[in-house]
Formats: structure tokens, sequence, C-alpha cells
């Protein structure tokens, strides 16, 4: 007697404690920071106001922390992005002889506070390569180097998060490339008459970036997000919209917390449209 096997389903309980941790937790979260930015809750609770929400509009600090956020995601993601598409679709041979295949997941195994604390040590004009620079007489002193961690427009920032990035994106690139049977297109491409250049940016460009559109994204948000970096790269003004809040609600004024509550609810609700993006993408790349 043959049997048919039945799909495996998580148990109830389980499912009822998965969605409280993915999605009860972070919403009580998401509830009791708006109600700490109209004052019904939190330690300066003394009923409902809405002073915290016209101050915001004097206040310069959460917008610029938006804008310099957006420009170091941007960057990075964009950064990334190039460098993988640019090794994928013109060092294929490359990227099948060692050392470079291991070399690519060496950054996926080191902790983001890591990466920061050694780009730290390698960039900042007291280290590696600013002393290499002073004993082969390139700079005359160590304050003429430039600088490239703790700087106004987040050079650091940026570099850090693209040693992260780069690697997975070329490593999804190229799983892409090989699943799409990219090179028979290319093969096809190049018998009717086309040339490289316009196989790769007709084709081959177009759909790899359609299929990782919603790790891309995810890749965005997540660089958005990002603390331990943007903490030991960053300086104090500009601040990353994560050190920006976290700085807020850290401090010992505990007037300033209804204004962190507020930025918190604020940058999660726009995470959480991005992510609804995200979702929506998903479902359209898995349709076509």
């Amino acid at each position: 007697m043959s049997s048919k096997a039945r799909p495996f389903r998580l148990p109830s309980p389980l499912l009822g404690l998965y969605g409280l941790l993915v999605a009860g937790l972070p919403l009580a979260g998401l509830a009791y920071a708006l109600l700490g930015s109209v004052g019904l809750a939190g330690p300066l609770a003394a009923g409902f106001t809405g002073r915290y929400w016209q101050a915001l509009g004097a206040d310069s600090g959460l917008p610029y922390a938006a804008l310099f956020s957006g420009w170091v995601a941007l960057a990075s993601l964009g950064i990334s992005t190039g460098l993988a598409l640019l090794l994928v679709l013109r060092a294929q041979p490359t990227l099948r002889r060692w050392p470079l295949p291991g070399l690519l997941y060496v950054p996926l195994l080191l902790p983001a506070l890591v990466v920061g604390f050694y780009l730290f040590q390698f960039l900042s004009r007291a280290g590696w390569l600013a002393r290499i620079s002073f004993r082969l007489g390139l700079i005359s002193r160590l304050e003429a180097f430039p600088e490239l961690v703790q700087d106004g427009a987040g050079i650091g920032i940026i570099l850090a998060h693209v040693l992260l990035t780069f690697p997975f994106l070329t490593l999804l690139f190229l799983a892409i490339y090989r699943e799409s049977r990219l090179d028979d297109y290319r093969q096809l491409t190049l018998t009717l008459g086309a040339n490289a250049g316009q196989f790769r940016r007709r084709v081959a460009v177009p759909v790899l970036l359609r299929r990782a559109a919603p790790t891309l994204l995810l890749s965005f948000i997540a660089t958005l997000g990002a603390y331990d970096i943007p903490l030991l790269l960053g300086r104090p003004y500009p601040q990353m919209l994560s050190v920006y809040i976290a700085t807020r609600l850290q401090r010992f004024d505990l007037r300033e917390l209804p204004a962190a509550y507020l930025a918190g609810f604020l940058v999660a609700v726009g995470l959480l449209g991005l992510i609804s993006v995200l979702l929506r993408l998903t479902r359209r790349v898995r349709v076509e």
C-alpha cells in the first residue's frame, strides 16, 4: 500500500509563539512609542499632548539623519551592486578560479562591528595607511591624511557596508546568472548579431536586477537601519537614524524620551512601508 506524504505543519502553539515574536512584540513596541510621543506612556506620561509632534517641525535632527541614512544606504548599495555586476558579467573565468570564490565568503563571516573596527584601525589618521603614507613621504604629517572615517560624507561607513554587501551580491548575481542560463542567451544573442556589450546591457543586467530586486531592497533597509558601523565610524553630526534615536533614548534628560519615541515611531513606520514594497516585489517576481 502506498501512502501519500502529509505536508509538514508547525503545531499551533509554535505558530502562535512565532507570530508573537515576529509581529506581536514589534507592534506592541510601536504602539508604546506612539503613546509615549503623545504623553500617554513612559516615565513622563501626564496626559495627552501634541507638543512633541509640533516640535518635530522645528527640529532638523531627524530630517538630516534620514537624509544622511538614505545617502549612505543608496551609495553603499549602488557601489556594491555595480561592483558585483561588473565582476559577474566581465570576470566569469576569474570567479571560477581559486582563491576568489573562497575569499568572497570571508567578509560574510565577520560581524559588522569587527569590520568597522578594522577599517577604523586601517583608515583613520592614526591608522596603518596614514602611518605607511607618512613613512613613504607621501604626506608631511599625519594630520594631512584625508578623513576617511568619522567624516561628514560618511565615506568610512559606506566603505564598511560595501565590504560587507559586495561579496553577498556577487554570489547572488552569480547564482541567478547560472540559474537563468544567461550563458545560453549570450551565445544566442551573439549568433543573432549582437555584441557582448549589448547582451550585458539589454539582457543580462535587466534579468539580474529584476530577479534580485527584493534582496536589493532588503539590503537597502538593513543598511538604512544599521547601528554598529555608524556608531564607530560616524560623526556625532550628522548621525544615521539608528544612532540618532539611540542617542536620544540613552540621554540622562528624561524630557528627551517623548521626542525619541516619536522619532522611533516614524522611522519604524517608514521601514514597515519599505518592507511592504519588498513583499509586493517578491510576489511580482514569483508571478513573472
